[in-house]
């Protein structure tokens, strides 16, 4: 996309079109004026009380920024969740590096040789505290499923039936990870093609497939007519898998011994710098395979940027739009006001002639900002509730009906309505009665 003639022609002809319209109207109220009235100024100040299309402007405006400053707020919120939710792995110090051997054409005896002579020498290298490997990571756009079926379980009906997503994995994996194996053992180097069949699986995984039993030495398969057992060896720590906001779900490692995966994500976990650490294991690779290509290689904190990209882009638009918004909520407040007090100058001169305060005066003109502010607030408080479930994708650990949320967007919209309307509700206080009732 790019800035062209179109783009410019119309953002011209909406911003003409926009002001001649809003332009007009005020115009045609005024012709539309009666002339006996308006000479006499007798009914402007009873007119004035009802409410005006100007008022009805700036009402929809701050219910719009309310909207928006919920929004703003909820995102906000939770990316300072997201940082703190566990999501099954450590991302501090630790680099993943990706490739795929298919693209070089090695089939599986070739690609286990690959994978198992690399890992040797990355586990060797200077600085390096583990390292592993998985056919994907958790949080990654390459996420599979599989059915899941437990041993002496009852037959489920077709639409009960589990899946879980599956991840193949090495020894070294989860201490890379730094994933807490919450029961059983992790894998290891007699875990091959010889030997029986073997899975670790997290906690939702055991709590669904074997409630009230110890998942550990239970046995499940990838459906009801599926003989070929898979005895569960370990069980890990839930996590985060497709999204940070996901509920959880059970999920199964295989080791990846056992079930040969082309596509390679060494992981390494190292107290020296990610860029160090990512250079050292790409020199490693091509040690062994210069033409192997890297398809991503970085630190496992920005591995995290993709799930919290739709988040901080929500966060940097809503706030934009919110603070626009604002901007134009306290301009409408502002020049309401202002508008009402310069053409209710008599009245008020005539208010302080016979005794009324500087301070009844103030709360003559702030009345009616609380007015608007109460309307517009529970309008754009309605619109935010019934807008919650385009909010939800983006929320991690944050309701978006929560309470706090809308009464600090309220909160702010009320400072920001009482500091435009302060100059006007000045000026009205400083208006001279004597003055005021010579004008004609």
């Amino acid at each position: 996309m790019a800035l062209d003639w179109r783009v410019f022609t119309f953002t011209a002809a909406a911003g003409l079109l926009t002001t001649l319209l809003f332009g007009l109207a005020p115009a045609l109220q005024a012709v539309r004026a009666e002339l006996v009235p308006a000479l006499k100024n007798a009914s402007f100040t009873e007119r004035l009380r009802r409410w005006q299309p100007r008022e009805l402007l700036v009402t929809t405006q701050i219910a719009l920024s309310v909207v928006l400053l919920v929004g703003t707020v909820l995102v906000v919120r939770s990316l300072q969740n997201a940082f703190t939710i566990n999501i099954g792995f450590n991302p501090r110090n630790a680099v993943a590096v990706v490739f795929d051997l298919a693209l070089e054409g090695y089939d599986e005896a070739h690609g286990k040789d690959f994978q198992r002579r690399l890992m040797e020498k990355v586990a060797a290298l200077p600085g390096i505290q583990s390292a592993g490997f998985a056919n994907s990571l958790p949080l990654g756009l390459d996420q599979s499923t599989t059915g899941i079926y437990g041993e002496g379980n009852p037959l489920p009906k077709p639409s009960e039936s589990q899946e879980a997503n599956y991840y193949m994995v090495d020894p070294g994996y989860f201490r890379s990870m730094q994933t807490r194996l919450m029961a059983g053992r992790d894998f290891d180097q007699h875990d091959t093609q010889n030997s029986k069949r073997v899975a670790i699986v997290n906690q939702t995984f055991a709590g669904q497939v074997f409630p009230h039993e110890n998942a550990v030495g239970k046995r499940f398969s990838h459906g009801p007519d599926d003989h070929n057992w898979v005895e569960i060896v370990g069980v890990v720590e839930d996590g985060k898998y497709v999204s940070l906001n996901d509920d959880p779900k059970p999920v199964v490692f295989w080791p990846a011994r056992q079930a040969y995966n082309s596509a390679t994500t060494v992981v390494a976990r190292s107290p020296l710098s990610a860029e160090q650490v990512v250079r050292m294991i790409e020199r490693t690779v091509h040690d062994l395979d210069p033409d192997v290509p890297f398809m991503q290689a970085g630190s496992l904190d920005d591995h995290l940027r993709l799930p919290l990209f739709p988040a901080r882009l929500a966060a940097s638009m809503l706030g934009a739009f919110g603070s626009l918004a604002i901007v134009l909520a306290a301009t409408g407040v502002y020049g309401v006001m202002a508008y009402a007090v310069s053409r209710r100058r008599r009245e008020i001169g005539i208010r302080m002639a016979i005794g009324a305060s500087q301070g009844q005066v103030m709360r003559l003109v702030l009345r009616r900002i609380a007015v608007l502010l109460l309307i517009g607030t529970g309008l754009g408080a309605l619109a935010a509730l019934a807008a919650g479930n385009l909010f939800s994708p983006l929320l991690y650990g944050v309701s978006p009906r929560d309470p706090a949320t809308f009464t600090l967007a309220a909160l702010l919209m009320a400072c920001v309505a009482f500091a435009a309307g302060w100059l006007p509700a000045r000026r009205a206080m400083s208006i001279e009665p004597a003055s005021a009732l010579r004008e004609e």
